[in-house]
């Protein structure tokens, strides 16, 4: 007959049993509902670091990045310049999508900021003037009547400190306090990733000491026909938006939020930029703010597309607190 003893070691294993099984319980149920890791380890992507000639005595880099699908997309620390993104067709053939110079003295000038980084406020503020709690703020007017993408020395036209993290490009600017008028001194860092699913991702995120407007964006212009290949009237254009912002002959929005229904805005469904850009009203193309309404991810926002000999198409997918996006093709 079992002795008090051993009946209370026998007691003991079976609660480590039970705790055993209750752990591994748990670990199981964490593994299966635990969201899956969008992290490819597996990446094939490489960076190549080369000099790109130099501003104010700063030495400019170009970082070039390239997936196992050939697509090859370079990058400059002055104003985070996108320079390159070269996609090849179904043929093999190769093609620069986006605009832009052949050298940093192009960049040097860059008057429709070529896919540079927009800050510290893409877009414009009425008459260069904003207040914020009662404090008054006044800034460089250099799109009259209005400031517009962050004044006349913006993000666009700073070497932004560089680095290298994995298969990222990591680029850091800080700001000073009253630089370009704006409050606070703020601290921006801007990452670039390609993925071997032909994924530009692009991310931002800023810090401040004190209460102040930041607006970022990138400015790239995109011809899916390859740079050179003229204007971009045989691309089709998809924006899942159902509200736009209308402005004034200014460009400053109005105040209102619009419905695309029943205007030259509506490119919920595929449209020919074609035929639509001679039809928008005051005969001036696109310039606009659209409005998607919604939080959470999407599986794209917006969808460029172009077939001659190929398909070829860019996306832009829209996540909390990116729900805006600024459609604006040049006629030229």
């Amino acid at each position: 007959m079992p002795t008090r003893e051993s009946r209370r070691h026998l007691l003991c294993a079976v609660c480590w049993v039970l705790v055993v099984i209750v752990v591994l319980l748990a670990v199981i149920i964490y593994l299966a509902t635990k969201e899956p890791d969008c992290k490819d380890d597996s990446s094939s992507v490489t960076i190549e670091t080369t000099k790109y000639g130099s501003i104010d005595g700063k030495q400019v880099y170009r970082y070039t990045f390239k997936n196992k699908n050939k697509i090859e997309v370079s990058i400059i620390n002055y104003g985070g310049i996108v320079t390159n993104i070269l996609v090849p067709d179904k043929n093999g053939k190769v093609e620069d999508i986006v605009l832009g110079y052949d050298s940093i003295e192009g960049f040097k000038s860059n008057g429709p900021y070529f896919g540079a980084i927009i800050g510290r406020y893409a877009n414009r503020i009425a008459k260069g003037r904003f207040s914020i709690d009662g404090v008054n703020y006044t800034l460089a007017i250099n799109n009259p009547p209005n400031s517009l993408h962050g004044g006349v020395k913006g993000f666009d036209k700073r070497v932004w400190k560089s680095s290298l993290k994995d298969d990222k490009l990591i680029l850091k600017y800080t700001s000073s306090d009253k630089e370009e008028g704006f409050p606070g001194e703020v601290i921006t860092m801007v990452t670039y990733q390609l993925t071997d699913n032909n994924e530009l991702i692009i991310e931002y995120s800023a810090t401040t000491s004190k209460k102040t407007v930041i607006n970022l964006t990138n400015h790239a212009y995109f011809n899916l026909a390859g740079q050179g290949s003229g204007n971009i009237f045989e691309h089709k254009a998809i924006i899942k938006a159902e509200h736009y912002t209308p402005v004034d002959s200014t460009s400053i929005p109005t105040g209102q939020l619009a419905s695309v229904s029943g205007t030259m805005f509506d490119l919920r469904t595929a449209v020919s930029l074609g035929d639509r850009i001679p039809k928008v009203p005051g005969n001036i193309g696109f310039d606009i703010n659209y409005s998607f309404g919604k939080t959470g991810w999407m599986k794209y926002g917006a969808r460029l597309l172009f077939q001659q000999r190929f398909w070829r198409q860019q996306k832009h997918t829209c996540r909390p607190p990116s729900i805006n996006l600024v459609f604006y093709p040049e006629q030229k």
